[in-house]
């Protein structure tokens, strides 16, 4: 199976098809219709990023009723907003630096959805 991933090598930041543990150099916009290098690129030095190099990041909680019960709060009549710094994101394998005036982390697994234009008040059909 394929994957699409953001990597960089040197100070070359790019996107890449990922097929069986090779990169394909991604042409054209990784949000549009893509082309490929049919060459793989030679993937020794090469880092793993995430996703995307987000300008913020907005999070929403208590957004599945089971995380609600879980941590023994009702589900809220409106959705909780807070932000988070573009740094709080690592990649796959990246480490994780505990600040030193805390002594755990609240680790979950996230669903990220990449918006990539102003919107509000869009209907789905206008969204997709």
């Amino acid at each position: 199976m394929a994957a699409i991933g953001r990597f960089q090598k040197g100070d070359d930041i790019f996107y890449a098809k990922v097929v069986d543990g090779e990169l394909f150099k991604l042409k054209g916009d990784v949000f549009g219709s893509p082309s490929f290098q049919k060459r793989a690129t030679n993937p020794k030095g090469i880092k793993t990023l995430t996703p995307v190099a987000p300008s913020k990041v907005i999070a929403v909680g208590l957004n599945y009723a089971d995380h609600a019960r879980e941590s023994g709060k009702a589900l809220p009549k409106t959705p909780l907003f807070w932000l988070k710094a573009p740094t709080s994101l690592i990649p796959d394998g990246g480490k994780i630096e505990i600040p030193f005036q805390d002594h755990r982390v609240d680790y979950e697994a996230e669903l990220a959805i990449v918006i990539g234009r102003r919107m509000r008040n869009v209907t789905a059909n206008a969204a997709a």
